[in-house]
């Protein structure tokens, strides 16, 4: 399945989130790769439901430096993006401020400089392991 989304700006919080190490363990040891510290947030046209139709990797809730930190649902992608595919993840914190047709994309590189994405660019993912297939 092939969705996309317009690039908006975030927090910063993912910036933050990516850099402790328990994270990027998790994410090398589940993707294969080590993300870049941040995320690439997509807002949808509509509501992503993932639950529903696909098959999502979760993460344990752990501490580290005595705070608590959730886990995060993990959907491995693929980046569409000027004829080129990245390997990548839709990642969904337990605990987040987005509304649900915002999605957080995480991948090796900084996306918004390898590709010198701006706010509104469209790019487009895709989405293996569709639960109909």
């Amino acid at each position: 399945m092939i969705i996309e989304g317009k690039v908006i700006s975030g927090l910063g919080e993912g910036r933050y989130f990516l850099s402790l190490p328990p994270y990027k363990e998790t994410f090398k040891n589940i993707l294969g790769f080590e993300p870049y510290e941040g995320t690439l947030n997509l807002k949808l046209n509509e509501e992503f439901k993932l639950k529903d139709k696909f098959k999502c990797i979760e993460t344990e809730d752990f501490e580290y430096n005595g705070r608590k930190f959730f886990g995060v649902k993990i959907l491995p992608i693929k980046i569409l993006i000027n004829n080129k595919e990245i390997e990548g993840a839709i990642v969904l914190p337990k605990k987040t401020y987005h509304s649900s047709d915002i999605i957080e994309i995480i991948a090796p590189i900084k996306l918004r400089e390898q590709f010198n994405l701006k706010d509104g660019d469209v790019i487009k993912i895709l989405i293996k392991g569709d639960n109909n297939e």
